[in-house]
């Protein structure tokens, strides 16, 4: 029996692969390259090592491919060889991992939880369940698990660093900016290539409407971004939207050729169609396209992804955006064949996913389309009355703030001002700071 490098114990005897596991799990916070490497490590020195199959598998299911789930099953399978010399909270994690593979996300984060009450220190299950939970919009649930466990951890405990993260998006996406900011200046001045960390700081200054502090903020930091996995391009997302409020659509247009969206990318060549990346995509030049910028061809490439994606419903924020980017390429056919799998996914489907499909991404998606159309009052009928259940489709506020924007604009066009006006009180109550500017009718753009 081994531990890792917070105390818990670990089902192996060997050294090395606790020490990998503990290593892993720390790059999974930061979104570094080398988690799966360390995962490898671990089973290369202990192949019936329990966690770190069930790791492998659970990173495997993060991509959001359901096509490589066999893949995790595989992982699984192998896990459930040796679980009965497992401990209860590796077991946790295979009925996690088991319960993902068949779409049971809430029964996922529901056994992540048990994990957590036992084992407030386990870095892994934090990460993992803060993910899940992020991914279908339950802030409330995140913020809960990770303050819940707050009082074990303290600077002298591994990975706190890592922990401060966490905290600091939690605190974010439920309004509570001030502790966010600190907790996620305290893990970046812990570890300067914390993703994570700087990417809750971002979302704060996102929030203020501070965007020459957002600016520096990730310009200070982007030399230590080298080993980070695809987030990085997140990370320049968010550079993006700083610039793109100051209308400096110029800028914007290079970062997203430089650092978005550089089909040439070592990491985009390895993934080209990664889930976030295409969300990156897809909402910068959307937001673009509504301030009057041209694009130029930009939408062809990314309707290429969206068309592989049909079909795919395992990101309910990237349903979304599959929609956004056929409509704007004029794929016509490409949308109705996506809105067909979507509404035969919401009808049929058992999972945890489809209940979400039903009640925000396809109001979202046929807004959206409406909207590219020039069907306004489409648009309103889409997204008027769902807008306040949009939060179930994933991700941010800064990231569902797009589809405001798109009902905003439909009904800017419309001349319904008290629905903008509704939209604004809205959003300064989620914490917006300056919404009228952020709705602002499209300018001219800066270079």
């Amino acid at each position: 029996m081994r531990r890792d490098d917070r105390g818990l114990e670990l089902t192996t005897s060997s050294a090395d692969a606790a020490e990998a596991l503990s290593r892993a799990a720390t790059s999974l916070v930061g979104h570094r390259l080398d988690a799966m490497a360390h995962v490898n490590v671990a089973l290369d020195a202990d192949p019936g090592c329990v966690l770190a199959h069930a790791m492998k598998g659970l990173l495997v299911v993060g991509v959001r491919l359901p096509g490589r789930y066999p893949e995790a099953q595989a992982e699984l399978e192998a896990a459930e060889t040796a679980s009965d010399r497992a401990n209860e909270r590796e077991k946790g994690y295979l009925a996690a991992l088991s319960a993902l593979i068949r779409g049971r996300t809430l029964d996922a984060v529901s056994h992540y939880e048990t994990i957590l009450a036992a084992c407030p220190r386990d870095l892994l299950a934090h990460r993992l369940v803060q993910f899940e939970l992020f991914w279908i919009g339950e802030s409330t649930w995140m913020r809960d698990i990770v303050e819940r466990a707050a009082p074990a951890w303290s600077a002298d405990v591994p990975g706190f660093g890592a922990f401060q993260a966490l905290r600091a998006f939690g605190c974010e996406e439920n309004g509570f900016h001030a502790d966010a900011e600190r907790y996620g200046r305290d893990s970046v001045e812990r570890d300067p290539a914390n993703g994570w960390g700087a990417h809750a700081v971002a979302h704060v200054m996102e929030m203020q409407g501070r965007d020459e502090d957002g600016i520096a903020w990730l310009d200070g930091l982007k030399g230590h971004w080298s080993e980070l996995n695809n987030f990085v391009h997140h990370l320049w997302w968010h550079r993006s939207l700083f610039h793109l409020s100051r209308g400096e659509f110029g800028a914007v247009l290079e970062f997203y050729d430089r650092e978005v969206r550089d089909p040439e990318s070592p990491l985009i060549e390895a993934n080209p169609g990664h889930y976030g990346d295409f969300q990156n995509a897809v909402d910068l030049l959307k937001r673009l396209d509504m301030y009057g910028c041209d694009v130029g061809d930009r939408w062809e490439a990314i309707a290429d992804l969206a068309e592989d994606r049909i079909g795919n419903h395992a990101a309910p924020l990237s349903s979304g955006h599959v929609a956004t980017a056929l409509a704007a390429a004029g794929r016509d056919s490409a949308v109705e064949a996506y809105l067909a799998a979507l509404r035969g996914y919401a009808s049929t489907d058992e999972t945890d996913n489809a209940a979400r499909v039903r009640s925000a991404v396809l109001p979202a998606a046929e807004g959206a389309i409406a909207h590219q159309r020039g069907d306004h009052e489409a648009a309103l009928g889409h997204l008027l009355p769902a807008r306040r259940g949009l939060w179930r489709i994933g991700g941010s506020h800064a990231q569902r703030d797009l589809f405001t924007r798109i009902l905003a604009d439909s009904a800017r066009r419309l001349g319904r001002n008290d629905v903008v006006d509704i939209l604004l009180e809205e959003m300064s109550r989620t914490g917006f700071a300056r919404p009228a500017e952020r709705l602002r009718p499209p300018g001219v753009a800066k270079h």
